[in-house]
């Protein structure tokens, strides 16, 4: 059984490639900011209050919930 990492698991500073992304109501939201398969995320920092999870990939920042974090799955490093 393997476990899906998702963004919500980034320490400040890691970074990791984007495999895909679970459907859901801001699927479409975030492929129109940019976050796509195979590009690559770094987690900038967390809100102080859990809010929202600042990103930063392809040059610019994102502020994306923690709803929407969730749904974005990362590629396994082996």
């Amino acid at each position: 059984m393997t476990v899906q990492r998702t963004l919500l698991s980034l320490l400040p500073g890691e970074s990791a490639f984007i495999d895909k992304l679970d459907v859901g109501i801001s699927t479409c939201k975030l492929l129109n900011l940019g976050v796509l398969p195979k590009t690559k995320v770094t987690m900038v920092r967390k809100a102080p209050f859990g809010g929202a999870y600042y990103i930063k990939l392809d040059g610019h920042q994102l502020a994306v919930r923690t709803e929407e974090a969730a749904t974005i799955i990362l590629e396994n490093q082996i």
